[in-house]
This record gives structure tokens, C-alpha cells and sequence, in this order.
């Protein structure tokens, strides 16, 4: 299936009842050549509607092609072009290797107009019970949220999946792993006679 592409800005003329007309001529996703009528009292009118229906145009056409990307395509942009310049290097590089390591070869592939929160869920529960530590996972789910809330503001998705695919309790998570969760104050150091610290 092909993406829709406008084929004129717009054309304003006058008609024969004194009122003004105009026509956007696009191609639609057959490929088929299509046209958007537009009339008005005034010229100025027709070219605002005209300008005006271009950009919803041109915004719908960005909208699709993001959600048709595989999530790794769209995430690595999101990356270099968003969050490179707004964070520090050592975040940046952070970011990147949790995407590239944890989240790519796991939904990587998967259209991300296509991904539910099921699927996040999947790639969290699958994590924790593989033995990956929490901050490890916890990255991930920071990183995913994140670039969700990202297109949620774009609105180039109606919803966050994240919304429904929270970040697994810590409690829990250690539980499920058969570990238990001690407060940092309730590990005991030894030292030996010599005075070095033992575990």
C-alpha cells in the first residue's frame, strides 16, 4: 500500500455565482487520483481553508508513516534526534545501549502502531524471569515510557500503552526471582581480624 502525497497546494479560482472556489489534488493510498473541494465568499477564505487542510494533510501523512515503523526504526530515531541533544552523554549512551541490548531484539521488529501493552508486560515478566536484575528492567521500562509518552504527545498514537503495562513491584519482582528484598541499612558488614571486610 502506497502513502497518500498531495499532488497541488491548491488552486483558488472564481466562480460563476461570484463566490470562490478552490482544489487540492492528492493521491490516495490506491494510487488513485483524488480531489478535496473547497468554497468561500472570499479568496483569502478559500486559500485558509486550502492552507489549513495541507497541514492536516501533511501531519496525518507523518502520523501513518510513524506508526508503520518497526519500533527499532522509530526508537533510534527518537533517540538521535530527540534525546541526544537534551541529555548528557553518559544518559544518552545509557539509553542507548538499554534499547540496542533489552528492547530491540526482544520488539524490535514489531510495527509500533501494532504494540499493546500485553507486549510490554511480555518483554518485562520475560526479563524478571530470566534473572535480569530490577534496575536493569527498570531501565527498560523508563526507556519505553519515555519514548510512548513521546508519541502519545505527538499524537502520532491515540494511546500509551504504557498506561496499562506498569513497572513490576520490587517486592515482587525479587519474590519471583527467589530473592529477598533487604533494605540497603540491614546489610551487615564483618571485618576480620585482619580488618579487611568480608562478604
Amino acid at each position: 500500500m502506497s502513502t497518500r502525497k498531495l499532488l497541488t497546494n491548491g488552486n483558488a479560482f472564481k466562480r460563476t455565482d461570484n463566490r470562490w472556489g478552490g482544489v487540492v489534488w492528492y493521491m490516495d493510498e490506491q494510487d488513485e487520483r483524488k480531489r478535496k473541494s473547497f468554497s468561500g465568499t472570499t479568496k483569502a477564505e478559500v486559500n485558509k481553508k486550502m492552507t489549513e487542510y495541507i497541514a492536516s494533510f501533511n501531519d496525518s501523512i507523518i502520523e501513518s508513516q510513524e506508526t508503520k515503523k518497526r519500533l527499532k526504526d522509530s526508537m533510534q530515531n527518537w533517540l538521535e534526534v530527540f534525546k541526544f541533544p537534551s541529555v548528557e552523554r553518559t544518559t544518552y549512551d545509557r539509553y542507548e545501549c538499554t534499547a540496542k541490548n533489552q528492547i530491540y531484539p526482544y520488539i524490535g521488529e514489531k510495527v509500533v502502531g501494532d504494540i499493546k501493552s500485553a507486549d510490554i508486560k511480555k518483554l518485562l515478566n520475560d526479563k524478571m524471569n530470566e534473572g535480569y536484575a530490577y534496575t536493569t528492567v527498570k531501565k527498560v521500562h523508563n526507556v519505553l515510557n519515555e519514548y510512548f509518552r513521546y508519541l502519545t504527545q505527538q499524537e502520532y498514537i491515540d494511546r500509551n500503552p504504557m498506561i496499562s503495562a506498569p513497572m513490576i513491584k520490587k517486592s515482587n519482582f525479587l519474590a519471583a526471582q527467589d530473592k529477598e528484598n533487604l533494605p540497603t541499612s540491614e546489610t551487615i558488614t564483618i571485618f576480620t581480624p585482619e580488618g579487611h571486610r568480608s562478604a
